[in-house]
């Protein structure tokens, strides 16, 4: 199973706009901070401002700004601007409708994955970004 970056990328997007506080920053300067292209940035910052965790200005004079303080900012919140649905494992589609074992997958693994899915919440719950910008400076 591949590892997702998504978080991890978007908590660098956030830690770079607080770390700059008023300092004007593009999409641009954060695709140089993940070393990826400025297209890639700008949808995560799409899903960012959609839960409002920041604000967009488009055009020649635009950048990116946070909305809320990074004290105000958990990496829950974090997670469920990029990972919307907030689940991290699922149920294969396929599989064999006469295989005993693949239907009994169906009851026995979604307990197991909510109870996987709520631990991670209340960790990233418990960690906010300022307490992550304190550590770099």
């Amino acid at each position: 199973m591949a590892a997702n970056s998504a978080l991890a990328g978007a908590i660098q997007i956030l830690s770079v706009l607080a770390w700059r506080g008023d300092q004007e920053t593009t999409s641009d300067m954060l695709a140089s901070s993940l070393r990826t292209n400025p297209v890639v940035v700008r949808r995560v910052l799409k899903s960012l401002e959609r839960r409002g965790l920041v604000e967009v200005r488009a055009g020649r004079h635009g950048g990116v700004a946070l909305v809320r303080s990074p004290a105000e900012i958990t990496l829950e919140d974090i997670y469920k601007a990029v990972e919307p649905d907030g689940s991290l494992f699922a149920l294969r589609k396929r599989g064999s409708p006469r295989c005993r074992v693949h239907l009994a997958m169906k009851t026995l693994l979604p307990p197991v994955f909510g109870e996987a899915d709520a631990a991670v919440d209340r960790v990233l719950r418990q960690i906010k970004l300022s307490t992550l910008i304190e550590q770099i400076r």
